[in-house]
């Protein structure tokens, strides 16, 4: 028994080192140059960072050879309530975090959605029917296969591998609550250029990093949750490409245009409040045990 914590806690580490190390390196050498965000270092990091964490996975696996079944299956058809959770809950959720937001603050509320600020165009069309509105976006997030497949690489290396060690060296929620800790911790170099936030919010960027290392908590707990009682990283994907789908939205219809500390995306305190309530729910509930099912389980 002390043998395999062992081998977990160097595997915790080699990776952390990898994947954290990669991230602040690139962050620093962008910090040297003038235009940080113009910088070669700063684009690697924003264009490579849902492909460091599964690199770092597979370097740590060859490094301590091991050789532990990958927890992947695309067959996620097999359990069709975990598929529509995954798919349409948290995106509902953000819904109504943003649309308290928006009740919060009614002088925020456009009513008109910047689809050329989203999309790099001219275009805006007017959201006559908000409900309506809302539901296509969740639709649309819920079935954009090609995002939740992109975001199989963050996923592989925080909750397929990283995950089961942590749970079965720290227990199962001190290692869920490390695990959206340290994937907060990834991404704040990222959030010191201000990539996801208005640098114009008060106190930034540190207050922009404090909250994302919040979001990325509230949403591992979410995805760990899944990955715990499934056993198939592939459901924690549909999660993270539906949520980066719609939470891009919200913003886009307020009068600032701004992604504040409160709001209107998930990445905002009120914003992001729903699933706040849903991640403590889940995180009660996990399962006291310290190993994974496998697939097919």
């Amino acid at each position: 028994m002390n043998k395999a914590v062992s081998e977990n806690k160097v595997q915790i580490r080699i990776y952390l080192l990898w994947v954290l190390g990669v991230c602040f390196f690139l962050g620093a050498a962008a910090f040297t140059v003038q235009d940080s965000n113009e910088s070669i270092a700063y684009q690697i990091l924003q264009k490579g960072f849902t492909a460091f964490p599964v690199m770092s996975a597979l370097l740590t696996r060859r490094i301590t050879k091991d050789k532990t079944t990958w927890r992947f299956s695309i067959k996620i058809w097999r359990n069709p309530a975990l598929w529509i959770f995954c798919a349409f809950v948290p995106s509902i959720f953000i819904v109504m975090g943003a649309a308290l937001y928006f009740v919060v603050f009614p002088g925020q509320y456009s009513g008109i959605f910047d689809i050329g600020g989203l999309l790099g165009t001219d275009d805006a069309m007017p959201v006559n029917n908000p409900l309506l509105f809302a539901a296509v976006c969740v639709l649309i997030a819920a079935l954009c296969i090609p995002i939740q497949l992109l975001e199989l690489g963050e996923e592989i290396g925080w909750r397929e591998y990283l995950l089961p060690k942590q749970i079965a060296e720290y227990g199962m929620r001190k290692g869920v609550l490390l695990n959206g800790f340290f994937w907060g911790a990834a991404h704040l170099p990222l959030i010191f250029f201000g990539f996801n936030y208005s640098p114009e919010n008060p106190g930034a960027p540190w207050s922009n990093m404090l909250l994302m290392t919040a979001v990325c908590m509230t949403l591992g707990v979410i995805c760990a949750y899944v990955m715990v009682v499934s056993g198939n990283v592939m459901y924690c994907a549909v999660i993270h490409g539906a949520v980066n789908v719609i939470g891009e939205i919200p913003v886009f219809l307020s009068v600032s245009r701004r992604s504040g500390l409160l709001g209107p995306n998930p990445t905002g305190l009120i914003g992001m409040s729903v699933l706040i309530i849903c991640a403590v729910v889940m995180f009660l509930r996990l399962p006291r045990t310290e190993a994974l099912p496998e697939i097919g389980d």
